[in-house]
């Protein structure tokens, strides 16, 4: 399989993360033109084409992948642009390898109209149910090896009307693991048996347009050392670029809380959204996500990493703390944690205190990011901080793709790097926890974290959380067992999303539209690019079902277009 990339340091993601990624942005939401004008947009009349093909793919994840398939298999000629410098597979890569499924479309369409309260047209999700119900079908037809679980998994709001129509697939390896590396073993083994060409280190940052008719006719893309590529699309352009979630300025402008850490694929940047906003595309539901807990990144890291004992410490001396010194929720069970995890967001309004309770003066910022796992010297004996046995997260990808190494079995590595700080009073410990994040106002007095920790170790004596109702047991072991055995060590946190789900607005048929309402014609959308969920994730495995089900239209619709003359 071609491969073009001879790899992408992260000096030069950072810079085209950050100063190259805010001028374009700027421009993308200052100067965009209404109407799908072109203005800022490349003109199709000034491109000297390097390549051609009939249907154009942005982005080799999940989505990128079904709708290369659907586009070939009717009869299209297809290539595929991959902003990453190898084989990595995206978000469905590192995901647990969960699709929804549809039960019953009627129902289907009643809950999802219940979820979104008017922000998703009903024919959009009349075809994504309608691809949905035959999602069994087609990966039966493709020879990918699944799971029903659809007696466990489904609907998250069991409360809602129509919650009994969806169900769930879980992948499964050669093995027999549930992963996301399943589906993209699939589809590498997919691309190469029907030749479907994959041009990696190929970051597409550019629609082309037709000056007159305004069709997209093609895009510009650049390569690490910053040489570029035009490639002309006589069908169509699929935009499978993913979401912003490594995109602290897009984070900063759409999303609350901020800043948020994240568990996901570091290729995504908004580079979707950047180029429909340039050529007018309309865009929705950009306050969305689905959360992933709470997350420890290395230093100078952009993604976390998955799988924190934190929530389930084996023997329950540890507690959650603040810039105050201070408990701000439940550690265990967390109100942003399993098993809701992506739901988790609703909850982060917790990383702020509630209105009406703050002290007079205080200046209202979130004060809980980032927050302490605060343990003893018994936790940290008795197991590593992170579960290396994980089936999702940055854990099964190359380190030049974000990925990250195991965690050490007894902590001492990460303390030895300085990931884990240790005190041996609690005068020292706050030293080390102020120093370590004293860029976010970090000011803590030793006097109230001890406040703290013995009004928490009176509570283990008598069996009560007084203050936010901690269970004694959990998960069959004890849960509230006092910090009595120094020295401590602590382990900085953030609250952590795993997607977000915004971009430009699309129809039934997955044709992206502009400011008017009107198609760009030529230019279509799948997966978390432009995600039909608005309001709150509520489906388990949406996000693999997105994929599945806009990627099938897209590819089909696509294909189906009548090709550009030369």
């Amino acid at each position: 399989m071609p491969n073009s990339s001879e790899g992408l340091s992260r000096r030069d993601f950072l810079k085209g993360t950050g100063v190259a990624a805010t001028a374009v942005a700027a421009v993308g939401l200052a100067g965009c033109a209404s109407s799908g004008s072109g203005a800022g947009a490349q003109s199709a009349s000034s491109i000297a084409w390097d390549r051609e093909t009939e249907v154009l793919v942005l982005g080799f994840g999940g989505a990128g992948a079904v709708s290369a398939a659907a586009a070939h298999e009717e009869g299209a000629e297809v290539l595929i642009l991959e902003k990453a410098p190898k084989e990595g597979g995206g978000t469905t890569r590192i995901s647990t390898g969960y699709s929804s499924i549809v039960l019953d479309p009627d129902g289907a369409l009643e809950y999802l109209h219940h979820q979104v309260k008017g922000l998703t047209p009903d024919e959009v999700f009349e075809a994504y149910v309608q691809e949905g119900a035959t999602l069994v079908d087609w990966l039966d037809d493709h020879g990918l090896t699944y799971t029903d679980v659809s007696s466990v998994l489904g609907s998250d709001y069991k409360n809602w009307p129509g919650s009994d129509a969806f169900g769930a697939v879980g992948f499964t390896d050669e093995d027999g693991v549930n992963s996301g590396t399943a589906v993209f073993d699939w589809a590498t083994a997919y691309m190469q048996d029907n030749g479907i060409e994959i041009l990696f280190d190929s970051q597409a940052y550019q629609l082309v347009q037709d000056p007159e008719t305004k069709e997209v006719v093609g895009v510009r893309a650049r390569h690490s050392d910053g040489s570029e590529i035009a490639v002309r699309a006589k069908k169509a352009v699929i935009m499978c670029t993913g979401g912003f979630e490594c995109n602290d300025q897009m984070i900063g402008n759409y999303l609350v809380p901020s800043p948020l850490a994240r568990e996901g694929w570091m290729f995504n940047t908004g580079d979707g959204i950047r180029m429909g906003q340039e050529i007018g595309a309309d865009m929705w539901h950009m306050n969305m996500l689905d959360a992933y807990g709470v997350t420890f990144t290395e230093p100078g890291a952009i993604t976390g990493r998955f799988g924190l004992n934190g929530a389930t410490c084996a023997t329950g001396s540890f507690m959650w703390i603040n810039r105050t010194g201070k408990r701000f929720m439940c550690e265990n069970p967390s109100n942003i944690g399993t098993p809701l995890a992506h739901r988790s967001v609703n909850r982060f309004s917790l990383f702020d205190d509630i209105p009406g309770s703050l002290p007079l003066g205080y200046d209202s910022s979130y004060r809980d990011i980032p927050f302490y796992l605060l343990i003893d010297q018994k936790q940290f004996d008795a197991a590593p901080l992170y579960d290396n046995n994980q089936n999702a997260g940055c854990g099964l990808i190359d380190k030049e793709l974000g990925g990250v190494e195991p965690w050490s079995e007894d902590n001492h590595a990460e303390l030895e790097k300085g990931w884990i700080l240790k005190g041996d009073t609690i005068e020292e410990i706050v030293q080390k926890m102020n120093e370590n994040s004293k860029d976010e106002g970090y000011h803590m007095d030793p006097a109230d974290l001890q406040a703290t920790v013995d009004a928490y170790n009176a509570d283990c004596a008598a069996g009560i959380d007084s203050q936010f109702g901690r269970p004694a047991v959990a998960n069959d072991v004890p849960n509230l067992v006092p910090l009595d055995t120094p020295p401590y060590y602590a382990l900085r946190l953030m609250p952590c999303m795993n997607t977000t789900k915004g971009g430009p607005v699309k129809n039934a048929k997955a044709q992206i539209l502009d400011t008017h309402g009107e198609v760009i014609p030529r230019l279509y959308e799948a997966g978390t690019l432009g995600h039909t969920a608005a309001q709150v994730y509520c489906i388990f495995g949406a996000n693999l079902a997105e994929c599945f089900n806009f990627g099938r239209i897209a590819g089909r619709n696509a294909a189906a277009e009548t090709p550009l003359e030369a």
